[in-house]
């Protein structure tokens, strides 16, 4: 259910995301410790009460043209071209792109009958997210880069399980992204594959932030959610410590992350388990199984575990067909097999970061059908993922337990009074 904001309702931000709180005094904190980036503001208040005028570009248009269109003289016209064909990247003025000018009101003058009007501030739009704009001040013509404004709904959605957690999450209103976030979030903690029974229980609070006009790319990212599993109940709590290091946490501040990814990809089932001897479905005879089949469609992203450097990406004869192997310490090594293709630009010796891209899933090699096969090792020898447990990454420091215990309250109280559905 969406989180209704009232008249004094506070709004702050976290890692850029607007963070709506229905309870002012409990939320009090996090206007304090996290400033609104201004970047995110829509119009510089400066420029509200002048004339905007906007104008989309045409073929055959050029921003010389235009600025003869809109009157400005011949030295206003050379400083504006100069300023902006400074900054403007190439390809940027284009047809069907929108451009916006801001005038100020002409200044009153008796010798000339209709006096122009002066352009103080010109905007074009990037791309889907970000706007252009030079700003005509004291100093001069200034340049700056802003995020065209979002808007930010906080929701709270509760289901139970009767046929399986992904079909009863999609019924209750949750999308797959969502769905493929939670399941990663509990991964250490949950086997979705085997654990999940009917009539456990679980609730999210979520933001879904869109701006005007795209709200089909919407993108949505949980705050906060709790799982019921065989009568013993998970809770995560997004936290973020400082800039670019943000986790999830259970309630005692641990964090629920472990130094790899639980699976290569997004929520998925397991169509083949480790053994030390399957019967190969295309050789027919016994031999060890030494990692786990992912069934997955052709083309689904496949992205890296845990940070490294790739020792090998490629066709292997063997069975592999297209594949790729990471380093990822001392003791850690992952391969990736069956691969439809590698992605752009990674080969040999480049570095991986943790949930990076690295390939699409695929068939090739001695492979009867589209999925991922996934393998661990440690000091060379096999492992078997699915039994395998890495400790937590780290705890919340002592000095930021308060804040988190604050916003920990928030959520706790917004998923309480979310019904199961």
């Amino acid at each position: 259910m969406p989180l209704k904001m009232g008249s004094d309702s506070v709004e702050s931000s976290f890692d850029g995301l607007s963070l709506p709180c229905a309870q002012p005094k409990s939320c009090a904190w996090m206007a304090k410790t996290a400033p609104t980036p201004q970047d995110n503001l829509s119009v510089p208040p400066a420029l509200t009460a002048l004339k905007r005028v906007t104008y989309r570009i045409k073929p055959g248009d050029t921003l010389s043209k235009l600025l003869v269109r809109y009157k400005l003289s011949d030295q206003d016209r050379k400083l504006w071209l100069a300023a902006v064909q400074k900054r403007l990247p190439a390809g940027a003025f284009r047809p069907g792109r929108n451009i916006q000018f801001y005038f100020a009101p002409p200044a009153t003058s008796t010798r000339q009958k209709k006096p122009a009007e002066t352009l103080k501030a010109f905007e074009i739009d990037l791309n889907e997210d970000s706007t252009l704009a030079w700003e005509k001040g004291t100093k001069g013509i200034v340049y700056s880069k802003r995020d065209k404004p979002y808007d930010v709904e906080l929701k709270t959605v509760g289901g139970v399980v009767e046929r399986s957690f992904f079909e009863d999450g999609l019924r209750v209103g949750l999308n797959e992204t969502v769905l493929s976030q939670l399941a990663d979030i509990f991964s250490w903690e949950v086997d979705f594959e085997k654990d999940i029974r009917k009539g456990d229980t679980f609730k999210v609070v979520y933001e879904q932030r869109s701006r005007k006009g795209n709200e089909s790319k919407a993108a949505f990212r949980i705050m906060a959610a709790e799982l019921m599993n065989a009568g013993r109940r998970y809770f995560a709590i997004y936290f973020e410590k400082d800039k670019g290091q943000s986790g999830y946490y259970d309630l005692d501040g641990r964090s629920l992350a472990r130094a790899f990814l639980r699976f290569p990809l997004e929520f998925t089932k397991i169509s083949s388990a480790f053994a030390h001897s399957r019967l190969h479905p295309i050789l027919g005879v016994d031999r060890p199984h030494n990692g786990v089949d992912l069934a997955a469609k052709k083309g689904t992203q496949v992205r890296a575990v845990g940070d490294g450097t790739i020792r090998f990406a490629g066709w292997r004869r063997g069975g592999y067909g297209r594949m790729i192997d990471i380093q990822h310490d001392s003791s850690y090594s992952t391969r990736y097999a069956h691969l439809l293709r590698v992605a752009t630009g990674l080969r040999s010796g480049s570095t991986i970061k943790k949930g990076q891209l690295i390939g699409y899933v695929g068939s090739s090699g001695l492979s009867n059908g589209s999925h991922l096969h996934f393998e661990l090792y440690k000091n060379g020898d096999y492992i078997d993922p699915l039994s395998f447990e890495f400790p937590a990454e780290d705890q919340i420091e002592p000095a930021l337990l308060k804040v988190f215990e604050t916003r920990k309250q928030l959520f706790l109280a917004e998923m309480a009074a979310a019904p199961n559905s």
